[in-house]
């Protein structure tokens, strides 16, 4: 089975109003990482300063990346040809707001079946505190560094599936 496992980082939370400002992911088959892809985005508006706290992107680290339908499409030629993808969160905020950007941007594509580990954590791990993925690295001891970055997050999202594979 080859997957990818995804993040994204956004200006905000919103599909309609907030932008995609990087993407991050690993091509993975069988249990093996392929092939990386990480790349901003230049969203064409302000990123808010909350959430460049957060996420430590800022406007001038993104006002020379390649606009939108230029990374969608680089993104959706590095998916295309897996069985599924894999996010933290991901069915209700990363492949929602990846889905409403492929469509604003006129990127074709089918619909992709989504693994999510918050999800499957939830089934698997009754009883923790939080199902966030800081929290199932702290269980997994797993370290984040650069927790809130897509390419990092991607890699500890990995590594939490690998571990939920097991229970």
């Amino acid at each position: 089975m080859k997957y990818v496992v995804f993040d994204i980082e956004t200006t905000g939370l919103s599909t309609s109003k907030d932008r995609i400002i990087e993407i991050g992911a690993v091509k993975v088959e069988d249990g093996i990482i392929l092939e990386e892809f990480s790349m901003f985005i230049n969203p064409g508006i302000h990123i808010p300063d909350h959430v460049s706290l957060i996420n430590n992107i800022y406007d001038d680290m993104v006002e020379d990346a390649f606009l939108p339908g230029v990374v969608l499409y680089k993104f959706h030629q590095f998916i295309k040809h897996v069985d599924f993808l894999i996010g933290h969160n991901a069915k209700r905020f990363d492949y929602p707001f990846l889905e409403s950007e492929f469509d604003r941007y006129f990127v074709k594509f089918n619909p992709f079946q989504v693994k999510d580990t918050m999800l499957v954590a939830r089934a698997k791990m009754r009883g923790l505190r939080s199902y966030s993925l800081a929290a199932l690295c702290e269980v997994f001891n797993i370290e984040n560094k650069d927790a809130h970055r897509a390419l990092s997050d991607v890699y500890a999202t990995h590594l939490v599936y690998l571990e939920l594979l097991k229970r």
